[in-house]
């Protein structure tokens, strides 16, 4: 499976090289949540099912994730100029991506938890829905003038003006909006376990890697992506047992150009 992983990225990355279309990239950091739901995490967490729990039910999961990633997308030109005349098309998106897992039973007294610390490589293959480009109009913001009085001890009144001048913002500034739909294999490795000791997880059973797919929707500006994804383990996590990973990821992102096209 590794073996066919590392074909697949190469193939892709061959045929980006070789292309003689025009192609984009870009590079950027993520940061992701569960949101604190228990969208993703370990499946199952019942002792009968999931040799990691020892004795009770772990009725609570949690999820964190954070990585860097290279996007690699070819560009199209269209007929319709209003929204720009270039735009992204299809794609290849990979990362370096770290997850971390909890499972505990907080929410019945606690004393028992689990966590799995994965390093993450996926191959997602992107397909462009919908992409717009143009620039900021200028806008003006008007001033205020303010009154106010005060009455004297002899009967005046004094009055006071506070004024305060307009803003002009002339506009022009390029911005874009896009988005993209995803899918493709992951590879993960685990490379740090532990129980709610805190001591590592030392069962022989324990997987070092596991394979599972990705799919999902970014939305993104010129510099920030907004993404939701599902994850499903296809290959188990320990042997002799049934237990994936699996659930939704929301993601937001840093991205350290521009998708500019026009």
């Amino acid at each position: 499976m590794k073996k066919y992983f590392c074909f697949v990225l190469l193939l892709a990355l061959t045929q980006i090289s070789f292309s003689q279309k025009k192609w984009a990239t870009n590079f950027g950091f993520e940061v992701g949540t569960d949101g604190m739901f228990g969208l993703v995490g370990v499946t199952p967490l019942k002792p009968t099912d999931n040799p990691l729990v020892q004795s009770n039910n772990v009725s609570a999961k949690y999820a964190v994730a954070a990585g860097f990633y290279a996007e690699f997308l070819q560009l199209r030109k269209r007929a319709d100029s209003k929204w720009g005349s270039t735009a992204p098309s299809f794609g290849i998106k990979t990362k370096l991506d770290w997850q971390f897992f909890r499972a505990d039973n907080s929410s019945d007294g606690g004393g028992e938890s689990f966590g799995l610390n994965y390093a993450n490589v996926p191959v997602l293959f992107e397909y462009c829905l919908g992409y717009h480009q143009g620039v900021t109009r200028a806008s003006r913001t008007p001033g205020t003038t303010t009154y106010n009085g005060v009455e004297n001890s002899d009967g005046s009144f004094t009055v006071t003006e506070r004024s305060t001048s307009g803003t002009y913002n002339p506009g022009g500034q390029k911005t874009s909006t896009g988005t993209f739909i995803y899918f493709g294999p992951q590879i993960s490795y685990l490379f740090k376990s532990f129980n709610y000791t805190g001591d590592p997880i030392k069962d022989a059973n324990l997987k070092n890697t596991y394979v599972g797919v990705v799919g999902g929707f970014t939305f993104c500006t010129h510099k920030l992506n907004f993404d939701l994804s599902y994850q499903q383990g296809i290959t188990s996590i320990y042997n002799g047992k049934n237990v994936t990973v699996n659930g939704f990821m929301l993601r937001i992102g840093v991205n350290f150009g521009n998708r500019l096209y026009n």
